[in-house]
């Protein structure tokens, strides 16, 4: 039944991708409202920064719990292995610096002064940077080493399917193409 209805899940070796994407957006979210709070001093902008916090932390959480069993899954003699280790570096830094920073915020969060809130705000700017360096790694491990993807080659042309013209096709729809019957 999932598979039918979520082929493309059902076909992923794990499911560390499908989490990883939120703590990556909640948390530089933070970082922008975060920031947008100190600079025009709305605590709305602090208050929803906070929230998006704590959430993009939550999300770092289960991210690295995904991660560690994607990687009991893989060999050790796998391409890109020690790429693995370095990203799992970056981003535990990141998810514990997460969880620091929401502690602070959390602490701040009523009784804040300004200059401890900017001290928050670095801690935050530290987070969201080794947590780009780390997601970059991390797309590195997919896009060059193919980890987590099932490694097969896109299903050939069939008849029936409508393929997509090549910019060097007319204008036309029957191109001069030899298979421009095929895509129509």
């Amino acid at each position: 039944m999932v598979q039918s209805l979520m082929p493309g899940l059902s076909a992923a070796a794990n499911v560390h991708p499908v989490f990883v994407h939120f703590p990556i957006a909640l948390l530089l979210v933070a970082l922008l409202f975060e920031l947008l709070g100190l600079l025009t001093e709305n605590d709305d902008y602090l208050r929803s920064g906070r929230w998006l916090l704590y959430l993009g932390t939550l999300g770092a959480v289960v991210a690295a719990g995904t991660g560690f069993l994607a990687t009991n899954e893989m060999g050790h003699d796998t391409a890109g292995h020690e790429l693995v280790h370095v990203h799992r570096n970056f981003m535990l830094a990141t998810t514990g610096l997460a969880l620091v920073s929401s502690l602070v915020a959390f602490a701040l969060r009523t009784t804040g002064s300004t200059a401890a809130r900017w001290v928050q705000l670095l801690l935050l700017t530290v987070t969201v940077s080794i947590m780009t360096v780390g997601a970059d790694r991390g797309a590195e491990l997919v896009f060059r080493y193919g980890i987590g993807t099932a490694g097969e080659t896109p299903p050939e042309h069939s008849e029936g399917h409508h393929g997509h013209r090549s910019s060097t096709q007319e204008d036309s729809p029957h191109g001069k193409d030899e298979h421009a019957e095929h895509d129509h």
